[in-house]
């Protein structure tokens, strides 16, 4: 399976293309759309979002609904206008405006975030909501929530409870804690300031075997890796408890049996060990950097004449943390779904679903590894 995003933040419209999907899953658009509209909203949102509606446009793909087995395409309308018309020399400390001109030279700094916007996100999440709907119907389910905003912080989860989450302004599951982030947002807004944070997101019900060690990116947590540091502003990902100053007598989670089965006492790991899923509840937590377009502005040089100057203030967020959170949902649904389809396979989704429901746990003596014994 692979995906892929294209379009431009002001461009006639935002593309999503995910390709090797199985056939024979009925897509609901619905689903998509929901998910469209949680990552436009959450406290702390800018002003385009009040002038986006997004909703995802299928253009190939389906077939009554159903995945055909040919590359899907979704299309997501931009329909707000450019905020600023005039060329940019000012470039922004923290956006790609400096660093993408050293590499393109192209003079017009507006150019670099019609790529680096985060407006692309909303392609992931459309492609990434297939995956989602796709891993529910196997028993999978990713749920994310954010744990930080700011110096405002709650403790990681070992279960969500959606409607909680979804009652928040800012998508965190702890009501007490949601309330604080609210209010370092609106003390945000009056410093003209931007804030970051952290979310984690979870997946309950992958099972054991999932990964590999073969080959560097067969590695489960090195996909999280190498796909949550591409979704914009992420700075930092953790699979598990990042706490690391815990000795290994604490830190690693000790096996137990439960009801005949072989079960752990923690998740301290996050649900992998060694690239490979072992069981218990996939945990991604991510670092979101602030925002770098800053109401008061930030110093800056003006690469036309190398003049110190303040940047200008573009529409922007003041956090995009909830918004980030959503996102994260998507790409773990995303890198999941593909690792699932390179062991059982991507014909049809049914068969799919018999191959993952069929497989039993391992037995020691099931005689697989008997002539290694000789």
């Amino acid at each position: 399976m692979r995906f892929s995003v294209g379009g431009d933040s002001h461009g006639p419209a935002m593309y999503g293309l995910v390709e090797g999907l199985p056939a024979g899953f009925q897509v609901s658009i619905d689903e998509i759309d929901k998910n469209l509209q949680r990552r436009q909203r959450g406290y702390g949102r800018g002003k385009r979002m009040g002038l986006e509606h997004d909703r995802a446009i299928v253009k190939s793909g389906l077939w009554k609904g159903l995945t055909t087995g040919a590359p899907v395409l979704i299309e997501i309308a931009n329909l707000a206008p450019r905020s600023e018309m005039e060329m940019r020399s000012l470039p922004r400390p923290g956006h790609a405006d400096y660093a993408a001109w050293t590499k393109y030279r192209l003079d017009d700094l507006t150019v670099y975030a019609e790529r680096s916007s985060a407006r692309w996100t909303a392609a992931l999440v459309s492609i990434g909501s297939i995956a989602s709907q796709m891993l529910l119907k196997l028993g999978i389910e990713i749920v994310g929530s954010v744990v930080a905003i700011g110096k405002v912080h709650c403790s990681i989860p070992e279960s969500v409870c959606v409607v909680a989450r979804d009652a928040s302004p800012v998508y965190c599951h702890d009501p007490l804690a949601s309330c604080e982030m609210v209010a370092e947002i609106e003390k945000a807004i009056d410093r003209g300031d931007t804030l970051g944070g952290i979310f984690a997101v979870s997946a309950f019900g992958l099972p054991p075997g999932i990964g590999g060690y073969g080959e560097l990116f067969e590695r489960l947590d090195s996909k999280i890796g190498r796909y949550f540091m591409a979704i914009p502003s992420v700075k930092g990902v953790f699979v598990g408890n990042s706490d690391v100053s815990l000795p290994g007598s604490q830190y690693h989670d000790p096996f137990t049996v439960s009801d005949g089965r072989v079960a752990r006492r923690s998740n301290n790991a996050g649900g992998v060990e060694g690239g490979i899923s072992n069981g218990q509840p996939v945990v991604v937590v991510a670092s979101v950097k602030p925002i770098p377009t800053l109401g008061n502005g930030i110093d800056s040089v003006n690469l036309k004449n190398m003049n110190v100057e303040k940047t200008p203030y573009v529409r922007s967020d003041v956090t995009a943390v909830p918004a980030a959170s959503v996102v994260g949902e998507s790409m773990l649904g995303l890198l999941l779904l593909e690792s699932i389809l390179e062991k059982y396979g991507n014909d049809n989704f049914d068969l799919l679903k018999g191959r993952l429901e069929n497989e039993s746990l391992p037995c020691w003596n099931d005689g697989l590894g008997e002539k290694h014994h000789r």
